[in-house]
């Protein structure tokens, strides 16, 4: 579980884009463990709203950004973990 001011992101898990975008309508904070670029649309965006982001290999969640979808063709991240919070 990581702390994030003003609430706990939990249940956080792995994904896979070997074969498919990652989509949760509910909603998700993501992390990286690995350098790279994260293709991604922000809660209440459309997929043509979506945009693409440098990130920084994180063990944990640092500056969490709140989606919907992570994108497979964009993203060039590895370990890649999302989490809901509480």
């Amino acid at each position: 579980m990581a702390t994030i001011p003003g609430f706990n992101i939990v249940n956080d898990k792995a994904i896979s884009l070997a074969s498919i975008d990652y989509t949760d309508e509910s909603g998700f904070f993501f992390h990286c463990t690995g350098d790279g670029n994260i293709k991604y649309c922000a809660m209440d965006n459309t997929d043509a709203e979506a945009v693409t982001k440098a990130f920084t290999a994180s063990e944990t969640f640092n500056n969490p950004i709140f989606a919907r979808k992570i994108f497979k063709i964009g993203t060039t991240a590895t370990g890649i973990y999302v989490g809901k919070a509480i």
